[in-house]
C-alpha cells in the first residue's frame, strides 16, 4: 500500500483486529480455521483494496502525474485547475468510511456462524 493516504497502520490495526476476533471465536476449530479466513478475506478484502486504490491514485496526483490532472504546467487558469485537483484528491479520502472494524467482525462473525451451521449468538 502506498503511503499517500496514511492508512497503512490504520488497516493493519483493522485487519488484526476482525482476524485477531475470528480466530479466537468459540465457533473456530482447527478443522474450520479456512472458513474463518475466508470470513475475514470477504469482508475486509475489499476494503483493503479499496483504500490501497486510492492511495495509488492519490499519489499520482500529489505527484502531478495523474492522466486527466492538472499536470504543473501553466495553461492560464492554474488556480482553478488546482482546486479541481483540490476535490479529486478530497474525493478519495471521503471513501474510506467502509464501515467500522467493529461492523466489518459483526458481518465476519455472521458469516463464519453461516458456515458452521451454528447461527445463534455464542
Amino acid at each position: 500500500m502506498t503511503p499517500y493516504m496514511g492508512a497503512g497502520a490504520s488497516q493493519a490495526m483493522e485487519d488484526a483486529f476482525v482476524l485477531g476476533r475470528l480466530i479466537t471465536h468459540p465457533l473456530t476449530t482447527l478443522d474450520n480455521v479456512p472458513a474463518a479466513l475466508r470470513a475475514y478475506q470477504d469482508v475486509r478484502l475489499s476494503a483493503a483494496q479499496l483504500i490501497a486504490h486510492n492511495s495509488e491514485r492519490v499519489g499520482r496526483m500529489y505527484q502531478f502525474n495523474m492522466p486527466g490532472c492538472y499536470d504543473g504546467t501553466d495553461q492560464g487558469n492554474e488556480r482553478g485547475e488546482l482546486e479541481i485537483l483540490h476535490q479529486m484528491i478530497m474525493s478519495n479520502f471521503e471513501s474510506r468510511d467502509q464501515g467500522s472494524a467493529v461492523a466489518q467482525w459483526q458481518q465476519a462473525e455472521k458469516r463464519l456462524r453461516e458456515s458452521t451451521g451454528k447461527n445463534q449468538v455464542v
